[in-house]
């Protein structure tokens, strides 16, 4: 038997008890997963932490896996999460994760600059510290809308909680643009 299948079934394992009713079996499987994971782990985990809202030491356990993830396989998944409104609660968390795990979405700006213009402070202020620690500039068409989609967005709204931090993600475009 090849090996990828132990470790898809090892991975089914995991996510299985981590949708358990059962708080000890999903505080097993979350003991497992840095060391056993990979990035299909990524949703379930996201699933869970929404899942425990009421339990603070297991959305902390989930935040600190996230925040380790190191794999740039990790990336896809959490452009997708980050779309899917079932986790719109907890952007800013998906957005942490990123920076904290050292993986920048270079190809995906896009996404953060729009959860950054709908998102509230907090997920604004995690999208700026995204995109102030890619190195390497994006493409110029990509900065340009960008500043554009920020632009039309304080034009119409130029008092939301979130705006002083968009006229800084501005700023950070504008100097990546003049590089």
């Amino acid at each position: 038997m090849s090996m990828t299948k132990n470790t898809s079934k090892r991975i089914q394992g995991l996510i299985q008890d981590l949708f358990s009713a059962q708080k000890d079996v999903v505080k097993s499987a979350l003991k497992k997963i840095p060391s056993q994971g990979n990035a299909e782990v990524i949703i379930p985990l996201l699933k869970t932490y929404v899942s425990w809202e009421s339990d603070e030491n297991i959305q902390n356990d989930i935040a600190k896996i996230l925040g380790e993830l190191k794999t740039e396989s990790a990336i896809p998944e959490l452009i997708e999460a980050l779309e899917d409104p079932e986790f719109d609660s907890i952007r800013a968390l998906i957005l942490s994760s990123f920076w904290h795990s050292g993986l920048y979405p270079v190809d995906d700006i896009g996404v953060i600059v729009r959860h950054a213009i709908r998102g509230d402070f907090l997920v604004t202020l995690e999208a700026i510290t995204i995109i102030e620690n890619i190195e390497a500039p994006s493409d110029v068409d990509t900065i340009q809308d960008a500043i554009f989609d920020i632009d039309e967005f304080l034009e119409q709204y130029p008092n939301e909680m979130h705006s002083e931090l968009l006229v800084q993600l501005k700023t950070v475009f504008t100097t990546l643009y003049n590089q």
